[in-house]
């Protein structure tokens, strides 16, 4: 399959020339690894994707339990809920008391509700990518690391903007049945939280969810493409001059599309991104978090107890100091630094596996 891809892309494009290296010339530095939307099958890609990300989701998913009990555990002043030790003892709790599925709470909630929302994610990532590149590579002087960085750093935005709409609900239920004293259904939860707070309780945040995670999903994509461009270079400098930007031979056209170098790119810029994302976007998640599972329904069923974003900032300066506003990081580092690389050696694996041959032979 990769040879007949690199065969069809030298053909299709005829600046993608060999001639240096068919004359013993030096050999070209490796191009940026990037393959276009355009060249996938996309039925392929999101039946496949289904199996590939439930699995990955499903190995991972406890961290996501861990961070949202610490973000919303009482007070442990000083940065008690920030670090490894903290990250433990939450681990601990939750097994001691509830057994290896307390870690498994909300589940089935957030495995078949994120299913939709990351095919509109990644529909919207991968549409906006394409046509904003070749936008940039027309109009602009943009050297290609740039043109990458820019144009998956809009479409990040753009993707995490269009999801929100159902991520958010998934995100509320998830949380409540998360944090909540006793194991809920999530049928019950619906339900309890149509009874208090109507339709709007699903979008409990929501503002503060695009807030978070529009820009949250463009830094991470835009330092994502810059690392792995970055990365890639300093592994495939370029070993001579003159080759009018060549790109590689089949031969390491092929290495660079299946080598394992290429996958240790990828996931050390998936880690970097991750970590300089949880890093800047952790106190909003904080927040959000806390405020989206602050309305609980007080004793014998009457009205809901309600917050502001604003009473969560308060409390929490108040009570813990900055320290406050990172707790669960260790956690959402991890757990941002594991789905990032997971998630991309994914996406990119399906990418190289569903890549369309046929159309770009002449």
């Amino acid at each position: 399959l990769l040879a007949r891809w690199s065969w069809a892309s030298g053909r299709r494009h005829p600046t993608m020339a060999t001639a240096g290296l068919a004359g013993g010339g030096p050999r070209p530095a490796l191009q940026s690894p990037e393959i276009e939307w355009e060249r996938i099958n996309k039925s392929r890609f999101f039946v496949m994707g289904t199996g590939v990300f439930s699995g990955i989701t499903t190995c991972l998913f406890p961290l996501s339990v861990i961070k949202t009990r610490m973000m919303t555990l009482e007070s442990q002043g000083g940065g008690g809920n920030v670090g490894v030790r903290a990250t433990v003892k939450a681990v601990r709790s939750v097994v001691s008391q509830e057994g290896v599925l307390g870690l498994y709470r909300g589940f089935p909630t957030v495995v078949t509700g994120f299913l939709p929302a990351r095919l509109v994610y990644l529909s919207t990532l991968e549409s906006v990518k394409s046509r904003l590149k070749k936008f940039l590579a027309a109009n602009t002087q943009l050297e290609q690391t740039r043109v990458v960085a820019v144009s998956s750093f809009f479409s990040g935005a753009c993707a995490s903007l269009a999801s929100q709409t159902i991520f958010v609900p998934v995100d509320v239920v998830s949380q409540q049945q998360m944090v909540s004293q006793n194991r809920v259904r999530v049928g019950d939860k619906v339900r309890a939280i149509l009874r208090n707070e109507g339709f709007r309780g699903f979008y409990r945040g929501y503002w503060m969810s695009v807030g978070l995670f529009v820009p949250g999903s463009a830094m991470w994509w835009g330092s994502y493409s810059m690392y792995k461009e970055q990365y890639w270079k300093l592994l495939a400098p370029s070993q001579g001059e003159g080759t009018g930007g060549a790109s590689p031979s089949d031969e390491s056209l092929r290495a660079l599309q299946g080598g394992w170098r290429l996958v240790g790119v990828q996931a050390v810029s998936a880690v970097s991104a991750g970590c300089t994302t949880s890093l800047v976007t952790t106190p909003l998640d904080v927040i959000k978090t806390r405020y989206q599972v602050s309305c609980r329904s007080s004793q014998a069923g009457t009205e809901a107890q309600r917050t502001t974003a604003y009473k969560e900032v308060t409390n929490l300066f108040r009570k813990e100091g900055l320290w406050g506003f990172y707790r669960g990081l260790f956690p959402r580092m991890t757990a941002s630094s594991l789905w990032g690389t997971s998630m991309i050696l994914a996406y990119e694996f399906l990418k190289r596996n569903c890549v369309v041959t046929e159309e770009y032979v002449d």
